[in-house]
This record gives C-alpha cells, sequence and structure tokens, in this order.
C-alpha cells in the first residue's frame, strides 16, 4: 500500500531553499514510514532494524542511501502516543511548535481518529 505526500520537488517552486526542501521531503518520508510501522503494529519502542525497513518500504527504493540520524528521530517522534485534547496546552504548544520544521505529530480528535499533523511550509 504505497502512498506518498510528495516530495518538496513536486510542491516547492524553483529556487526554494534546500534546508526548506530537505524538512518538506524528511516529514514526508516520516509520515510515510510512521504509517507503515503503525500498520505493523510497531510504536515509537521499534528496534533499528524495523525502523530500517519501515522506512525503505516508504522509499520503494532499495537502492536509497540509509535514511539520516534525523530521518530516523522524525520517525520514531511520528510514533509517540498521540496528543489529544486533554493534554495541557502548553504542552500541546510545544509538541507541535518543536516538531517543526521536519517532523509528523500524531493527535487524536474526539472522536477516536489519530491524525498526523504534517509540518510542510507554505509556499
Amino acid at each position: 500500500m504505497k502512498s506518498s505526500i510528495g516530495t518538496a520537488r513536486s510542491f516547492h517552486a524553483a529556487g526554494t531553499p534546500g534546508d526548506l526542501c530537505h524538512a518538506h521531503s524528511r516529514a514526508a518520508l516520516a509520515t510515510s514510514a510512521a504509517a507503515i510501522a503503525l500498520r505493523r503494529g510497531l510504536g515509537a519502542d521499534l528496534t533499528d532494524a524495523q525502523l530500517l525497513e519501515c522506512i525503505a518500504e516508504a522509499r520503494d527504493d532499495a537502492s536509497a542511501p540509509a535514511p539520516s540520524p534525523e530521518t530516523r528521530l522524525a520517525v520514531r517522534a511520528a510514533l509517540r502516543a498521540p496528543l489529544t485534547r486533554a493534554d495541557d496546552p502548553q504542552e500541546l504548544a510545544d509538541a507541535v511548535f518543536d516538531t517543526l520544521p521536519d517532523t509528523p505529530l500524531r493527535v487524536e480528535g474526539a472522536n477516536g481518529q489519530v491524525f498526523f499533523l504534517v509540518p510542510i511550509a507554505a509556499p
């Protein structure tokens, strides 16, 4: 079940700063890899081998380079327990702003549905 938010190349205009493009692509990859991990019943405590398998499946490219430490951290962060309305407002704000610019955040809606908030910079 392959899905993609898309890479920065397909979203941002030519000339967009490289760091913004890297953050976009990392957020997209981390979200896809975290979704794969969740479908497999894995959480933030997954092993390094499991993490690499999920990233490889998300990339759908066996020849891709090893993921950066930042990408690995972003995937693990995206697998943390979802935040809810019951959480302290300051903790919610800190969680949202501390994940910028490249780490997805899971949140649980009022009906129990869990969502990824994915930081994609506006063009």
